[in-house]
């Protein structure tokens, strides 16, 4: 399977879970919410967002910053004593690249299972079939080239 972007670190698959949040903790998909909303933010603009929904310590955002940073979710710019923060990718990107990890593990391990599996959630929805019809000719086409 080809990548088109860098593989992202992903901690597991939470199936209870809504958006970002299927793979990142809840801190951190809360920090690429408010950083995709406006951007970029230092960190006391981070925290200030965060309280409006619970009580968090400086340092805790300062070290969920900062580790998401060198997990790759962030870019970061000193301007004056402070980083600012951004995220490194839009959300459509980012969103393709935790499909890609889950789905490439998936299919690598279990091709006939997943392939079949996927196929039977999307069965129902025949917009969903559709586009994954006109998905696999386009690669084909492409394959042809």
């Amino acid at each position: 399977m080809q990548r088109i972007r860098p593989r992202i670190a992903l901690r597991g698959f939470k199936p209870g879970a809504r958006g970002t949040a299927h793979v990142l903790g809840e801190l951190e998909s809360a920090v690429m919410e408010i950083l995709w909303a406006e951007s970029p933010q230092t960190v006391n603009q981070v925290e200030e967002w965060l309280r409006n929904k619970r009580e968090i310590a400086h340092t805790t955002v300062l070290t969920t910053l900062d580790r998401m940073y060198r997990k790759g979710y962030l870019t970061r710019e000193k301007q004056a004593k402070a980083f600012v923060y951004s995220p490194k990718y839009t959300r459509e990107e980012f969103e393709r690249m935790l499909a890609q990890e889950v789905l490439g593990a998936l299919i690598g391990h279990f091709t006939e299972p997943a392939l079949s599996t996927f196929v039977d959630l999307i069965g129902d929805d025949a917009n969903a079939l559709d586009q994954l019809e006109a998905k696999i000719r386009a690669k084909r086409r492409q394959r042809e080239k």
